[in-house]
């Protein structure tokens, strides 16, 4: 008869952190961790993947320079295998069609569900970008939200921003703010 095991809870964090190396250069870091705990003994932790992705991206094309996948942790030796084939996301730009690109470059036997995920996040690096950029020319505080230069300067660095969400839709008070102050 087989002894039940102690029930366990399991942990998924994964980040993204983006900075500014140059003008027209972005450096990322992504980075995903699952982790198991008992759940009747917080230090009983187990660690099923820690895996990084490193990228440099062009700005503001958003273009993928350099990319490179490190496994810190897998749970077979055959997942190995699945961090070369992220190198072939180079070229792609991380704006519209990326998540397709990188679905048919990395999806299913080809490449490792993790990685995946975690190349499918840097997308995330668009919005990111446009806060860099805006933050470069002007500070983001509750007066410069509320005064429209937050807003105006946003469609400055990127005009797609137009529609992009229920706060930026053309007919919204922030863009109402926004379009006065460019006007001024």
């Amino acid at each position: 008869m087989t002894v039940p095991l102690a029930p366990r809870g399991a942990r998924r964090e994964k980040s993204v952190d983006v900075v500014a190396a140059t003008d027209d250069e972005l450096w990322l870091v992504a980075r995903l961790r699952d982790t198991s705990t008992a759940l009747d003994d917080a230090d009983d932790v187990e660690l099923i993947h820690d895996l990084r992705i490193d990228a440099t991206i062009s700005v503001p094309d958003l273009v993928i320079r350099e990319i490179t996948a490190h496994a810190e942790h897998q749970p077979y030796d055959r997942c190995a295998h699945t961090a070369a084939p992220v190198s072939g996301l180079v070229g792609l730009s991380l704006r519209r069609g990326y998540r397709r690109a990188v679905m048919e470059k990395l999806g299913g036997t080809l490449g490792c569900s993790h990685f995946l995920t975690l190349a499918l996040d840097l997308s995330a690096t668009n919005v990111l970008s446009i806060y860099l950029r805006m933050r470069s020319l002007t500070e983001n505080s509750p007066e410069s939200r509320a005064d429209g230069t937050w807003a105006a300067t946003g469609l400055v660095v990127e005009p797609n921003l137009m529609n992009a969400c229920l706060a930026l839709a053309e007919d919204s008070p922030v863009q109402e703010l926004a379009r006065k102050r460019l006007e001024s």
